[in-house]
């Protein structure tokens, strides 16, 4: 994500909520960008986006008629740079970590912070999850994951 604004003190995010259960026009998804205050003072990426973004996170899902207990994916794209150049610290990606986070109950493949943010904010407890254990359906995931990009 290219920065626009080299004077602002923010960093810009996209959005994209996943939701186990279909809105009143039958989608699963909910798009929205968001600007967070970025400050000299932070400590790592992953406590600004813990203390910063979830909260906001949450508060949307209550503007979009959803339950925070439907959600199951949580997808991001931002402008990692300007939090880089305003703290001097490493990115959620230059640390390696894909910006989205996933929830449900009877996931297998949870890690511990997205095991906190189900406990903090109550993300994915309504939702089934536990057929992404099933060796059968990974395979079917990954197979379509692999052809869509040969594909592109």
């Amino acid at each position: 994500m290219k920065n626009t604004n080299s004077n602002s003190k923010y960093m810009h995010v996209e959005v994209i909520l996943t939701f186990y259960s279909e809105n009143k026009n039958g989608g699963t998804q909910e798009f929205f960008n968001l600007n967070i205050p970025v400050s000299k003072k932070e400590e790592s990426a992953a406590n600004f986006m813990h203390t910063k973004f979830f909260k906001r996170v949450a508060k949307k899902i209550v503007l979009f008629k959803r339950e925070v207990g439907d959600l199951v994916k949580i997808s991001t794209a931002s402008d990692w740079e300007k939090f880089e150049e305003i703290t001097g610290l490493d990115s959620l990606c230059t640390l390696g970590h894909s910006c989205k986070w996933f929830f449900g109950n009877g996931r297998e493949d949870l890690d511990a912070w997205e095991e906190l943010l189900i406990s903090e904010f109550g993300f994915g407890t309504s939702a089934d999850m536990s057929y992404v254990n099933n060796a059968e359906t990974k395979a079917l995931i990954a197979n379509y994951y692999i052809s869509n990009a040969q594909a592109n």
